[in-house]
């Protein structure tokens, strides 16, 4: 079964507030590379702190998006009186705790996949594992006024019921704020929305099959990150024996 896409022609230390603006030189689609995901290729980032340990790549700089791997050291807490953007992160290694302002704490795990919420007040603990933190990490690039809060008060940590297949949300929508919004596709939901956006789409389930208006074929698979920029009309089908699920990021 196929789906048509058309689009149109956390670090969570604070650090990407600023992202200069530019566009891909052509409309393409770019994969993640896998080496960069493991955490090669990472730059050190200076810090106030000489205890603290950050290292970190720009992936992808687009219209909409900007997606960073960040390397974070252990056993040290940030704390945010309000986070300034909303962050979809994947948790690639280690553990953090997460204390939200008045609420229960809870953990975040390797493999979760969460939304940081814009206004976050609280603290992250990165629990000491004796090795670096490891997280991919999305944001929005023009964000709206900063008195515009996510309509969750902590970072939302995806169902892992949804991922599985088991439950499905209405028209897929996982999330939806002011920044980000976060979808499941699966070949039976028949459409796309946002059809105007540039997108991350990450291979939770199956093979996926990607052919382009440009006749260029792409294969991806689970683990797979990667990104549709504007201006680029693809189909996608399903491959292997399963049906795919897919985590889309768009900008809202």
């Amino acid at each position: 079964m196929k789906v048509s896409i058309i689009v149109g022609t956390i670090c969570l230390i604070g650090s990407l507030n600023s992202i200069a603006q530019s566009e891909p030189k052509s409309p393409s689609i770019y994969k993640i590379p896998a080496d960069v995901l493991a955490g090669e290729g990472l730059e050190f980032k200076k810090q106030k702190d000489p205890n603290r340990k950050v290292y970190q790549k720009q992936v992808y700089n687009g219209t909409e998006l900007a997606v960073f791997v960040v390397a974070i050291g252990t056993g040290i807490t940030n704390e945010f009186k309000s986070f300034p953007m909303e962050e979809f992160i994947f948790w690639m290694n280690g553990k953090a705790l997460v204390e939200p302002e008045g609420e229960s704490p809870f953990p975040v795990y390797s493999g979760d996949y969460f939304v940081q919420a814009k206004g976050f007040r609280g603290k992250w603990n990165f629990i000491d594992i004796g090795e670096l933190h490891l997280e991919l990490a999305l944001i929005a690039k023009n964000r709206p006024d900063s008195t515009i809060k996510s309509p969750i008060k902590k970072a939302l940590v995806l169902d892992r019921d949804i991922l599985s297949g088991v439950s499905h949300p209405e028209k897929g929508i996982v999330y939806k704020g002011p920044e980000l919004t976060v979808r499941l596709l699966v070949p039976e939901s028949g459409t796309i929305e946002n059809k105007t956006k540039e997108r991350m789409l990450h291979v939770v389930n199956g093979v996926v099959k990607v052919t382009t208006s440009l006749e260029r074929e792409h294969t991806f698979y689970p683990g797979d990150f990667f990104m549709v920029p504007q201006g680029l009309e693809c189909s996608i089908e399903s491959g292997g024996l399963q049906n795919f699920r897919l985590l889309e990021v768009t900008k809202t």
